[in-house]
């Protein structure tokens, strides 16, 4: 967890502020740099269906060692990276990083969690956090030597290689270590409670993704400085790590509860953007840092916990992987959200139809998860009365 959390400060240190650094002062469009942020994150979600099948198949720790080697090229070279062609490049080094390590690091949690309670999950978004609360203060400060930073991103995710290298990962307490990648593939694609779950994920990805392009650059407008906006993307990590493993201890006892801790959350993802549709000032983007820090808090390892109550052992990493595709359809959506809306006034204060959109959005999300609740609570509860060890195809249950 310590290794995971060294590479997020790297990482924030310059996620926050990729869209700022892209549109001033590598000059690209809204379009272009929400172009280069969706390759990013299409790539890290959208390739965890593939990397958590070989996660399963063979090492979780040579994915994640594979990870760090991949993300650290990937900040080098967008620290030199000058025409597009070099960013993209970059940005698909970035992505594929991080779809390398995420399955893999998750189906480790995963194991722990048949012991431990599906409240390990909210470990790994905590230790994430820690790093993520670190790396946007370092990057507001000295956004003005970004290519430092940059490089300092590189070398610590490379630096992660020799703990995860002495690594054990505990192995998979059953599934079917001969199953064939095409197999493992087709056994969750034809599972509806996997297919469902992915699905009703995207609305809230929709959401997030304006974390990251949309907010950035509203926030950066109302207050005319960068370093504030390091400080909010902060203070999304600090409420995180403050309340995550106190609320999740409360709310996520067992992992058939998961789908409630999901709808609460996309209730208070509701009130977030309804904060920015009151108004342009320091107080709705206080507020609305707080109620997306809570939802985005429940959501994280809900989803996870959700991913692994429907999984057969030995695939945990794979159904991770897969129900985090709808992060990749939903940065798309939401990236394409914020430049066909936000693109068209940017430099106003005011994105009432951006913000309205996302408010309705979630609360349609939380009606979808709703809807799942029945069918999920019958499917957890089959797979958890399983003996330990029972492998097999359990997508039919």
């Amino acid at each position: 967890m310590a290794t995971l959390g060294l590479s997020m400060a790297g990482a924030y240190m310059v996620i926050p502020f990729l869209a700022i650094y892209l549109t001033t002062e590598r000059h690209l469009s809204i379009a272009s740099a929400g172009a280069v942020l969706t390759t990013i994150i299409v790539l890290e979600r959208g390739g965890t269906f593939a990397t958590g099948i070989l996660s399963d198949r063979h090492s979780p720790k040579a994915l994640m060692v594979a990870g760090m080697v991949t993300g650290g090229a990937g900040f080098l070279l967008l620290a030199s990276a000058r025409q597009m062609v070099l960013i993209v490049a970059s940005a698909i080094l970035l992505g594929a990083g991080n779809a390398f390590f995420v399955p893999a690091c998750k189906a480790v949690l995963a194991i722990a969690a048949e012991v431990y309670g599906p409240r390990v999950f909210a470990l790994r978004s905590t230790a994430a956090n820690v790093g993520s609360a670190l790396g946007p203060l370092i990057g507001g400060v000295f956004y003005d030597h970004f290519t430092t930073l940059l490089v300092a991103a590189s070398i610590l995710h490379l630096a992660c290689i020799f703990p995860l290298g002495r690594l054990r990962a505990p192995s998979s307490s059953g599934g079917e270590p001969v199953m064939g990648v095409f197999k493992r593939a087709r056994s969750i694609l034809t599972d509806p409670a996997a297919v469902w779950l992915m699905v009703a994920s995207i609305g809230f990805w929709t959401c997030f993704s304006q974390f990251t392009l949309s907010f950035p650059l509203h926030a950066k407008n109302v207050l005319d400085s960068v370093g504030a906006v390091g400080v909010f993307v902060a203070l999304n990590a600090i409420i995180i790590i403050s309340a995550q493993i106190f609320l999740v201890r409360i709310f996520l006892k067992r992992s058939d509860q998961a789908l409630s801790v999901i709808i609460h959350g996309m209730i208070l993802m509701t009130v977030a953007f309804g904060a920015l549709m009151a108004g342009n000032g320091v107080v709705q983007l206080v507020t609305f840092i707080i109620f997306f820090s809570l939802s985005e808090l429940l959501l994280g390892p809900s989803l996870d916990a959700a991913a692994h109550a429907i999984s057969p052992r030995g695939q945990e990493a794979a159904y991770l992987g897969f129900v985090s595709v709808g992060w990749a359809i939903g940065a798309v959506l939401g990236n394409y959200l914020a430049v066909l809306t936000f693109d068209r006034n940017p430099d106003s204060d005011s994105h009432f139809v951006t913000w309205g959109s996302c408010a309705l959005i979630a609360i349609g999300t939380a009606a979808a998860f709703h809807l799942f609740q029945t069918t999920f609570r019958k499917r957890s509860s089959v797979l958890a009365a399983e003996p330990r060890g029972a492998g097999g195809d359990k997508s039919a249950a």
